[in-house]
């Protein structure tokens, strides 16, 4: 495998199980400060976990929308989800910078 490809697969792998990694452990933080009734609203336990694997930081907005019912809420969850991305960003922009 050459380097460039090398490069590609990490970044490629950093991205996907990275973001969606954060991506959960944002709506696990976000849901044991919810209300009950806020809860109830939440992802279901049967695809918590599926939510952040298949649409990454673009569950957040739905998620924070069907918890608050409120664009503040919508708008809390893009925030959240743009700094996903840009995180997501800088660390495989430092991963090729280091590896390059």
């Amino acid at each position: 495998m050459r380097g460039q490809d090398l490069l590609d697969l990490t970044s490629v792998l950093l991205s996907l199980f990275g973001s969606s990694a954060l991506v959960f452990a944002i709506v696990s933080w976000d849901e044991r400060r919810l209300s009950d009734e806020q809860r109830d609203r939440a992802w279901p336990s049967s695809t918590r976990l599926l939510a952040p694997l298949a649409f990454g930081p673009m569950c957040l907005p739905v998620h924070f929308w069907r918890t608050r019912r409120s664009a503040l809420g919508t708008l809390l969850g893009f925030v959240y989800g743009g700094a996903v991305l840009l995180l997501n960003f800088v660390l495989v922009a430092l991963l090729e910078q280091l590896l390059i």
